[in-house]
């Protein structure tokens, strides 16, 4: 996936809903094969349980961990198995990985969302913010699929209780224009492909659809 996204040495933000974790672990994975990767956070994550998480991120042991491993998680823990931005600058965990992967998003797990004039929070290093959203919020009813609906349908036009259409789905994308790529996940059916191929044909940067968690992307929009 990182090909086809063209994922750049640097800092790369992930925002929006449904697979931004997943996302974020599978490009750390195969950056990793080319590179010192560190993933973190500006929101709150759960602590991954196969990547070595560093809260003190001394340079020192930063170069230890990656004399034996490609890939670290750099954060704050801040209770209930999770942990938050870590204390080191941004600047300074480019210096430290070829690449750096930041989350920097939260969604309450559903599969669309729009966002408080808060949100995203995006590191001022990011070079890139990819954004995601799961097919499966398409066509249903925006209270019940959508993280801050109330903002969602401001955006669109439309009541919390409207369907959140494709058309309307690409119109939130650009008013908000957070994005210089976009992934529709969980597309699995040739009727949801062709729902992820409505909203891409009306958004302007490359979108992607597929299955992340099967590092399965086809470019939609170039």
């Amino acid at each position: 996936m990182t090909d086809i996204l063209n994922i750049k040495r640097g800092l790369t933000s992930i925002a929006g809903s449904g697979g931004k974790t997943t996302l974020m672990y599978a490009l750390a994975a195969e950056l990793s094969k080319k590179g010192r990767v560190i993933v973190c956070t500006t929101t709150k994550i759960y602590r991954p349980e196969n990547i070595i998480t560093l809260e003190s991120l001394q340079k020192e042991e930063i170069k230890n961990i990656f004399a034996d491993n490609n890939i670290l998680c750099a954060g704050k823990d801040c209770g209930e198995g999770k942990i938050t931005a870590p204390d080191m600058p941004f600047s300074k965990l480019l210096e430290a990985a070829d690449y750096v992967i930041c989350e920097a998003d939260g969604s309450k797990g559903l599969p669309l969302k729009a966002h408080a004039e808060y949100e995203p929070v995006i590191p001022a290093e990011s070079a890139e913010t990819i954004g995601v959203l799961s097919i499966s919020g398409v066509n249903k009813r925006i209270a019940n699929v959508c993280h801050r609906p109330e903002i969602f349908a401001k955006l669109a036009g439309l009541d919390i209780n409207d369907i959140a259409a494709p058309k309307d789905i690409a119109e939130v994308i650009k008013k908000e224009g957070l994005f210089d790529r976009f992934i529709i996940n969980q597309v699995k059916t040739k009727e949801q492909l062709s729902m992820a191929e409505e909203i891409a044909k009306e958004l302007g940067i490359p979108v992607f659809a597929g299955e992340i968690r099967k590092g399965r992307l086809i470019c939609l929009r170039s």
